[in-house]
């Protein structure tokens, strides 16, 4: 039976997507579906797309022997105080990708992500960052969210602050089975990023030159028709876990091109960042630290 061997653990927001579709085309890799089965995030319930060790593994049942790289891409993995634990205990040699971003860009991405997956209810960046406190008590959650998402997922600033979370990471696997990529350099210089983990997991360049941007920020262009196309989506996953469907053939992918559309970024303002500033620079200054990488110019508020 083919297990994984190696994992990228996140973080939400941080080019996991892009990552996987490129590593996905490789002919020596295979990746499950879903793209995050979260099976080893035993914190995080709801997340998870399979419970036992015996339906995640079924999730790799069609990987060729010709695929020596065998992974996975589930982006709460790295948060999780749980996952990466289980991982190093169900391989002890396996290889971890964590892709990592300045969490002041991070926290407004994950904030829109929540927003069109209609776990967060608050379309305020600001306003739902000051709820933070308020939402550690599930009485006041947003009502008839997507329950899909753990509560812990809108504590925006615990959730973005990637230096402890690398530390963790640090103290459960060996340096030298862990690479680590900056959300900046693989935008930058995707070839380069792309042939640096091809390396680190023994794999030979296949030659590729393009690199289409994925996951691209859309959001639905109604609402309500965005919603029950949701609900609708959520409950066929729910019945394809059950039932050990392995694919809807690409419908909702489909439909999703015709309800969503292409938004762009959007960045807190300049009192606003000044606070995320605040909150986020002593993590920085670690995750500097452990990577003996000078991030400060992340914290720095435009001139």
């Amino acid at each position: 039976m083919a297990r994984p061997n190696f994992f990228i653990v996140g973080a939400p927001k941080c080019g996991t997507t892009a990552l996987r579709q490129y590593l996905l085309d490789h002919p020596g890799t295979f990746f499950c579906e879903p793209k995050e089965p979260h099976y080893f995030a035993t914190d995080f319930p709801s997340h998870r797309y399979v419970t036992t060790e015996e339906n995640y593994l079924k999730l790799f049942d069609r990987a060729g022997p010709e695929c020596t790289r065998i992974g996975e891409a589930s982006s709460w993995y790295l948060y999780s105080r749980e996952a990466l634990t289980n991982i190093r205990r169900f391989d002890p040699d396996a290889k971890i990708i964590a892709m990592l971003r300045n969490p002041i860009e991070m926290t407004p991405s994950l904030h829109a992500q929540l927003l069109r997956d209609f776990a967060e209810s608050e379309p305020d960046l600001r306003r739902a960052w000051d709820l933070q406190e308020e939402r550690r008590n599930p009485e006041s959650l947003p009502k008839n969210r997507n329950t899909r998402y753990d509560p812990r997922t809108f504590l925006y600033g615990e959730a973005c602050k990637l230096g402890e979370q690398v530390e963790r990471l640090l103290e459960i696997f060996p340096r030298e089975q862990v690479k680590i990529i900056l959300f900046d350099d693989f935008s930058r210089e995707t070839r380069a990023v792309y042939q640096s983990v091809l390396s680190f997991l023994d794999l030979p360049d296949d030659g590729r030159e393009e690199f289409a941007k994925a996951n691209v920020r859309r959001d639905y262009r109604n609402r309500h028709a965005g919603r029950l196309l949701f609900a609708t989506w959520s409950a066929a996953s729910r019945l394809k876990s059950r039932m050990g469907i392995l694919t809807t053939f690409g419908l909702f992918k489909r439909l999703e091109r015709f309800t969503m559309e292409t938004k762009e970024p959007s960045l807190p303002d300049p009192e606003f960042r000044a606070r995320l500033v605040d909150e986020f620079r002593a993590d920085i200054e670690v995750l500097s630290r452990t990577l003996g990488r000078d991030l400060s110019h992340w914290s720095k508020l435009p001139e």
